[in-house]
This record gives C-alpha cells, structure tokens and sequence, in this order.
C-alpha cells in the first residue's frame, strides 16, 4: 500500500543553551475523520504548524536594526557575568602597575630616625689584644698595662630626612613602557573574552528558543495522534481495520511523545546555561523573541566583513601590545649599558637628646653615578631574548591575519548555505501542508487510507520540525560569523569595553 513505509524522523542536536518550553501554547491537530469541534482542532494546529513557514521574512529586509531585544540579554550578561567581571578586575590592576611604574619618576621622600642604647660590663679588650698583658701586670704587682675598656655607650640619637630624585634612569623608562604595553594588552584580553561571552549568549538564547519552539511542536502533534489511536480503536471493534494499526497509531505516539520529552530536558538544560551566563538564577524565565527581531534578516558582504574583521578583531590589538611591550623590555635590557645618575640630599640631626640647634645638625648633598661595566654577558642575552620574543609575536601576528581570514570566510560561507537553506524548508513545509490537508480531505471521504494519513502528518511534522531547526542553525551560523568578524559593537553599554 503506499505510503506503508515510516518514514525517518529528524532529530534534534544537542546543543547548550535552551529553555523551558512555554506555558499554554499547546494546539491540538484534528482526528482523521470527525465533525464540529474535531475540524476547529484540526484547523488550529494547521494554522499553529503553517505559520513557520510564513514567519518571519527572513531574507526580505535590508541592513539589520540598530538594537535588538537580543542586545539586551548581552548587555545584561556583560554587566554581570562573573568570568566578565574578573577580567575588568584584572585591567584595574594591570592600570594600578601603570601608575606605580609611573611613580618611579617622582622624587622620594624618606624619614630615618635611630635611638641607641648600649649597656654592658666591662671587657677584658687588652687581654683579648695580647694575652702577655695579664702576666706582666701581675709580674710587677700593679696595673701597667690596660687590660680592662668600659664598652658602655651614652644614649644617642640620629634623625635623618632624605629626598632623592633619580636624573637618568634608562631603566625607569623603560619600566613604564613595558607597564603600559601590558596593561594595554590586558584591556585587548578584556575585549576579546567580552566578545567571546557576547556570542556565548547569543548562541545560548538561540538554542533554547530553537528547542522551545521544537517541544510547543510536539506538544501540537500529540493529541492528533491520541485522536488516531482512538479512531484506530474504533475502526478495528467496528471490523474495518485490522488490529496492527493501532499498534502502529500507538508505536506513532509513543516515539513522539519520548522525543517531546527529550527536548524538555534539553530546554531546562539550556535555560540554566543561559542564565548561568547571565549570572541570574537558573530557574530564570526567558521570554522569546521574535526572529524578525533578532536582527538576522541581511547577511553583509564577505569583503565588508573581511575588513570589520582586519580592523576590529581585538586578537590583533593584543598580539599589537605584547609586541610593544616586548620592545619595551629589549631597551630596558639595552639600558643596562648606560649609566645612571641620581641626586639625594639629607638632613638631620643627632646627640644624646632631642634638641634641634645649629651644633646637632647636618646636610649632605649626595651625587650618585652607577655605571655596570661587565656582568658576565647577561644584559646581551636579555636584549637576545627579547629580540627573539618580537621575531615570534610578529610570525603570530601574520598566522592571526590568515586564521582570522580563513574564520570569517568559513562563516560567511556556512552562513549564505543556510540562508539558502531557510528557502528550501519554506518550500517543503508548505508542500507538506498542502498534502496533508488533501489526505485529510480524502480520509474524511473515506478515499484515503489511515496509514496514507499517518505518514502525510509524519511528513508535515517533520517538515515544521526541519523548519525551525533550519531557521535557528542560520541564526547560529550569524552569531559565528559576528564572532569572526567581530562586526557586533561591544560599546553597547558593555561596562568597560574598549576604554582604556
């Protein structure tokens, strides 16, 4: 009989990032064969599963919408994420090396105060001094020679204020540049995990809307089949149908409904990794934005995006730094050759006591050059060493250049299939939807079998089904292809990104 063979059903990839499927938003499909409130069922969940092949239009508008409902979730998840919020720590910290470095420049001002007091007994320094002084002392009967000193100190002070201020530091300004390089990198190492989370959270709200939509899908095909299993039950009482079709009705609701289940764990899954994220509790209600919203409805140029992603890409801002901070430290190390010259004045006083008068006190002006003349060849290793780090990040830097080109033209590319691929879905669903109503039709006329409508309503599912996948997996590619060519604006109330 035609029609007899079952035909596959697609299934749904695991993916990270989904959510609780919607309350209420169950249709009912229509039994085969019935009047009245069975036909208004069957014209809902028509209308419920036709409706995505008509929503939303995707390929026919131009230039994508300045925000999105989408933009707020990112914007949400870079204000709070916790990985997020680490890396903004980490550029404070990287500005606050900065501004000691710079410090370094700046005279220093250091006060020293000393109060001794010795006390002790009396050593036998002389005898300690030539042992022969003892034994002559007691020779001639009497202390001839000094064999015992009052080691015991008066109490004195000393209070010293210093002001110093290096005059040429090779190595101090060197110490600042390499600061400044770094801390530049570090806010490039903010940038690109800023990017990073952005798409995270695109793909995760993506995902889950894709396996909201897949079990509000189930969920509309479930009662047609209980209605089949019903009317398999009564043909086969009424002698008009043998008993394997409602073994077959039956196996129909059983596979539906276990995939129905499936998405739902998926879903609450991918809710709670949205959510963790966002750094909100996981059991976080996500409402569903519509996809003619998300702001996916152009795909850019690839030359246009190639050049976003020459310029934008914050791998290269960073591997940028690291070099002029790699610079920085071969002149520090050239450096080491020069001297350096610094200038230090002091003033204090000292005596038994505190007392501030013209006899205690003292200034000294200190000139203090350093020059290191040999260290065993060390300071040319160290140039060696940096010179070698400059070769290898410009070598990474070129890589980058390639991987970055190679990423945005995959994208692009995996992008416009499944752009094109949104077409195709449109076309077939609405084929299955204009069979499906005729076998209905043809059924209720008695001129069609109950196996023809099974597989003709397996076919229109499984139509809707790859519909909604197909659309989701273009949204997905688009986020990937933002990511490559970072041509999504961080600025967009990101907290910190891209200022320095």
């Amino acid at each position: 009989m035609p029609g007899s063979s079952r035909r596959p059903r697609p299934t749904l990839p695991a993916q990270p990032g989904a959510h609780r499927p919607a309350r209420g938003r169950v249709a009912a499909l229509a039994r085969p064969r019935a009047a009245g409130r069975t036909g208004a069922r069957m014209a809902r969940a028509v209308a419920f599963v036709a409706g995505l092949a008509v929503a939303p239009a995707l390929l026919a508008q131009d230039g994508a919408p300045k925000s999105t409902p989408l933009d707020a979730l990112v914007e949400t998840g870079l204000r709070q994420n916790l990985s997020r919020r680490q890396q903004l720590l980490a550029v404070e910290q990287a500005d606050a090396a900065v501004r000691e470095a710079r410090g370094l420049y700046l005279p220093s001002a250091t006060l020293n105060a000393r109060y001794t007091e010795l006390a002790g007994n009396t050593v036998d320094l002389g005898t300690l001094i030539n042992p022969a002084f003892g034994a002559l002392n007691q020779l001639l009967q009497r202390p001839a020679f000094p064999t015992n000193i009052d080691m015991r100190l008066p109490l004195r002070q000393e209070t010293t204020v210093r002001l110093a201020q290096p005059i040429f530091q090779p190595s101090i300004i060197a110490a600042n540049r390499v600061q400044s390089a770094l801390a530049d990198a570090q806010g490039a190492q903010r940038d690109v995990q800023a990017r990073q989370l952005t798409a995270d959270i695109k793909s995760g709200y993506l995902t889950f809307a894709k396996v909201q939509q897949v079990v509000a899908l189930y969920d509309s095909t479930l009662p047609l089949l209980d209605e089949q299993v019903r009317v398999s039950e009564r043909l086969v009482q009424a002698g008009k149908a043998t008993p394997d079709m409602i073994l077959r009705a039956r196996a129909e609701r059983s596979d539906v409904q276990q995939r129905r289940d499936e998405s739902v764990q998926l879903a609450e899954a991918s809710r709670e990794v949205l959510n963790l994220l966002l750094n909100r509790p996981l059991d976080t209600e996500v409402a569903i934005i519509p996809g003619s919203a998300l702001g996916f409805d152009s795909l850019p140029a690839l030359d246009v995006l190639r050049r976003e992603a020459a310029s934008g890409r914050e791998e290269l801002r960073q591997v940028a730094h690291a070099r002029r901070a790699v610079s920085a430290q071969e002149r520090l190390a050239q450096g080491s050759f020069l001297p350096s010259l610094s200038v230090a004045v002091d003033y204090g006083v000292q005596g038994k006591d505190y007392r501030l008068d013209r006899s205690r006190d003292f200034a000294a002006l200190t000139v203090a050059v350093s020059w290191n003349l040999f260290n065993g060849g060390q300071d040319a290793a160290r140039i060696q060493q940096a010179s070698l780090d400059g070769r290898r990040l410009e070598l990474q830097r070129q890589e980058l250049e390639q991987r970055i080109a190679l990423d945005v033209t995959t994208a692009w590319q995996g992008a416009a299939v499944a752009r094109s691929a949104i077409r195709t879905a449109d076309d077939r669903l609405q084929s299955a939807k204009r069979t499906f109503e005729l076998v209905r039709r043809k059924q209720e006329e008695g001129a069609a079998s109950q196996l023809e409508f099974l597989d003709a309503r397996t076919a229109f599912t499984s139509a809707a089904l790859n519909r909604v996948i197909t659309r989701y997996d273009y949204y997905l590619r688009r986020v990937a292809l933002e990511r490559a060519a970072a041509s999504y604006n961080l600025t967009r109330g990101a907290g910190g990104v891209g200022r320095r």
